[in-house]
């Protein structure tokens, strides 16, 4: 929603040298598509922490359930201070962390999908 953020997350991927793996997209959660097979979604929606917002935050978990849903070979990972997130994204995490932010407690929902297929004709790390 808000352009400056925007534009420090792409220069923030350009300094960290990971710019090229990295793809942005600026769109309501609605119109997400993407052609790769794999992929990984890190989010930090909104948490609903007034009581107007919450069923807004409900309805947008149930959104993202939906859409998630679909790619069955990505990994997601999603931090929120909703200990009741999984009942509305409608599918239970491979795992589930503790964190804070700030002095609000999270939790870290992580999803795994299949790792992608290793490409042959690269070598593997060096540890030099």
């Amino acid at each position: 929603i808000n352009r400056d953020v925007f534009r420090y997350a792409v220069k923030n991927a350009e300094n960290a040298g990971v710019a090229d793996i990295v793809l942005f997209q600026k769109k309501p959660l609605a119109e997400f598509s993407t052609k790769r097979e794999y992929g990984c979604i890190i989010c930090n929606p909104p948490y609903g922490e007034r009581l107007s917002e919450q069923r807004e935050v409900e309805n947008l978990y149930r959104e993202m359930g939906k859409i998630y849903s679909r790619l069955d070979t990505w990994s997601y990972f999603i931090l929120t201070a909703r200990e009741d997130f999984e009942k509305f994204f409608g599918k239970k995490a491979a795992k589930n962390r503790k964190l804070y932010n700030g002095k609000i407690k999270t939790h870290l929902y992580q999803y795994f999908g299949p790792l992608p297929p290793r490409d042959k004709s690269q070598k593997p790390f060096d540890n030099a």
